[in-house]
């Protein structure tokens, strides 16, 4: 989340931005799109959205209630002076827009253009997403809020309201995606960089809420939770590597679609409790493969999607599947994705098992590093991470029970915890975090230990703010 201070320095250059945006809607409207004062009101437009976007990976406005917002800051002042915009754009079916970086001229012109149109003219022109797609629009982008969401949630933070839509957002597109490859239809590839570019600025702000929501949420390895998890995973390790920007986006899409071959199977087969017959078991194996044509012939998404999806379980010493005609080792990308996705499907619910704790799939993990898993990467994983990650139920050597909010980066073992139940059971009434790298005075030895996880039960009342969406 971003504090006080960070908020109003990128306030006021979003509020300016908002005034040029509608003023040149307004030059527009008025005088035509070929008009000189379009023109150059176009100009000023394009240069104070590059300014701000240089900061920001993704910009987006939308409407709570009747207020213009930034996020989920609604811009009061500003406001007041566009009610019949708002109006307008709520005629449209607007509730959000964003830019991404490198808009161009030619897309302004065209966002102009459908602001600009009847309600009435855009609903018989397939609505504003359509009018978008077929303008060639690839940098701005309409939407709407996740269903059952909002852009306002009373009594909880920034961080984790946006942690929840951004787990809406993405189950409703990958579910979407799912239709689409078995309709033989094009992945919405714009709508995949945008979802992905909100999960990386979500988690550059604050990663926890996210990798606590994600990680509470009950699923099998088969569920579209599990990309979305394996595509968090693999981001949170690759920002620690130092990786940025655009790069950053393309590997965040490659995890989201790593198993786009699956979806192209029966879920008998991918949950099948029996053992596999030989034809099936050859199914399951092609979906790397099945994945990497569906997503080489996705010309919007970059190659690396189809190479990840096509290399996730070859292995660090490509002893898995599927055969290569090239040696060496997968692609740097694909052996994050790998470690990623070996760890979520251990801690998953499987047809033939239940999910593993955390600290058991610590000791799995670590028996394949260096064999089926890049070492280094391995251990570069658990220190992001740590042993008990964000969203794990624990109990302490003196009885208490808690929820570990953060990783620590001293001890991979000692995280900070909520505590939420007292050692006599009893449930706290305020609950509080404990450092356990805290050490008794005097003494050197620590206040709480971490004894083992615990499964999240219904006899476990979390506080709403960890209730996964």
């Amino acid at each position: 989340m971003m504090n006080d201070s960070s908020s109003s320095e990128i306030r006021v250059p979003i509020e300016e931005l908002v005034k040029e945006l509608f003023a040149a809607r307004q030059v527009s409207k008025n005088y035509g799109p070929s008009h000189e004062l379009t023109k150059e009101s176009i100009k000023k437009l394009l240069l104070k959205l590059e300014s701000v976007s240089s900061s920001q990976p993704e910009i987006t406005i939308g409407i709570i209630g009747n207020e213009i917002a930034f996020e989920k800051e609604p811009l009061y002042e500003l406001s007041k002076y566009l009610r019949d915009i708002i109006v307008h754009l709520k005629e449209l079916k607007i509730e959000r827009i964003s830019f991404l970086r490198g808009t161009k001229e030619r897309e302004l012109l065209s966002f102009l253009d459908i602001i600009n149109m009847s309600a009435e003219a855009v609903e018989k022109s397939g609505g504003v997403k359509h009018l978008a797609e077929s303008l060639g629009m690839e940098t701005i982008v309409f939407s709407r809020l996740a269903a059952g969401s909002s852009m306002s949630a009373e009594g909880e933070t920034d961080s984790n309201f946006l942690a929840r839509q951004n787990i809406q957002e993405v189950i409703q597109f990958l579910e979407k995606t799912s239709d689409d490859i078995q309709q033989n239809r094009r992945i919405d590839a714009q709508l995949a960089y945008l979802l992905i570019n909100r999960i990386i600025s979500n988690l550059l702000q604050n990663k926890e809420p996210l990798l606590i929501l994600s990680s509470l949420k009950s699923h099998d390895e088969y569920t579209f939770l599990h990309s979305l998890n394996v595509a968090i995973l693999t981001l949170v390790q690759a920002e620690s590597l130092g990786i940025q920007g655009t790069h950053l986006t393309e590997i965040g899409v490659a995890a989201l679609l790593h198993d786009s071959g699956k979806l192209v199977l029966s879920g008998d087969i991918i949950r099948k409790k029996e053992k596999l017959l030989p034809d099936e078991f050859g199914r399951i194996r092609q979906h790397p493969l099945d994945g990497a044509k569906i997503l080489f012939d996705s010309p919007e998404i970059n190659p690396l999607s189809a190479l990840v999806s096509f290399e996730h379980h070859i292995g660090y010493n490509a002893e898995g599947y599927p055969q290569r005609l090239y040696c060496g080792k997968p692609n740097l990308v694909s052996m994050m994705v790998s470690i990623a996705d070996y760890y979520d499907a251990l801690r998953s619910k499987r047809a033939y098992h239940d999910e593993m704790a955390p600290e058991k799939v610590y000791e799995e993990i670590t028996k394949v590093a260096g064999s089926q898993l890049h070492p280094e990467l391995v251990e570069n994983f658990f220190g992001v991470l740590g042993v008990y990650p964000p969203g794990t139920l624990v109990e302490l050597d003196d009885k208490s029970v808690g929820l570990v909010i953060k990783e620590s980066v001293l001890d991979i073992r000692r995280p900070q915890v909520e505590l939420l139940y007292a050692a006599d059971g009893q449930k706290v009434k305020i609950p509080y975090v404990v450092n356990l790298l805290e050490k008794e005075k005097d003494i050197d030895r620590y206040k709480w230990t971490i004894v083992k996880s615990l499964a999240v039960t219904e006899k476990i009342d979390l506080p709403d703010k960890y209730h996964s969406p």
